[in-house]
């Protein structure tokens, strides 16, 4: 993911620097596959409103997600893998789950789990230039 903006589903874009397929574009099997890897089960699916059985089964291809889902799913894709890209594995699943100052003291996931809109989240995780 170099060198291009990420593609939001709903056809926003998010500047990450990095190449790679439009997210809007990838199967969703692929990237839950990605989320439960890389953020672990339990974190993805409360992140995205899923319950850990749902998450597993669409990460493993048994399952498709409402559009809602879906979306919430791609949109947490969009975040934690800029993330990891720029700062390493570790740190998406750091940043989703601590209290931060610029989301009211409250983690990312909780708000994205709340239905916050992702935007208001994304915005918490770019450095102010």
């Amino acid at each position: 993911m170099r060198g291009q903006e990420m593609r939001l589903s709903d056809d926003q874009s998010f500047a990450s620097g990095h190449h790679g397929p439009e997210i809007a574009a990838e199967r969703i099997d692929r990237l839950a596959e990605w989320l439960e890897m890389t953020l672990g089960t339990k974190l993805t699916a409360f992140a995205t409103g899923l319950t850990t059985r749902d998450l597993v089964q669409i990460a493993h291809g048994e399952a498709n997600p409402g559009p809602e889902e879906e979306q919430r799913l791609r949109n947490l894709y969009a975040v934690a893998s800029l993330l990891a890209a720029r700062d390493g594995a570790g740190s998406a699943y750091a940043w989703l789950t601590e209290p931060n100052e610029d989301l009211g003291g409250r983690s990312p996931a909780r708000l994205l789990h709340d239905g916050r809109p992702p935007e208001s989240v994304w915005f918490a995780a770019t450095p102010a230039f």
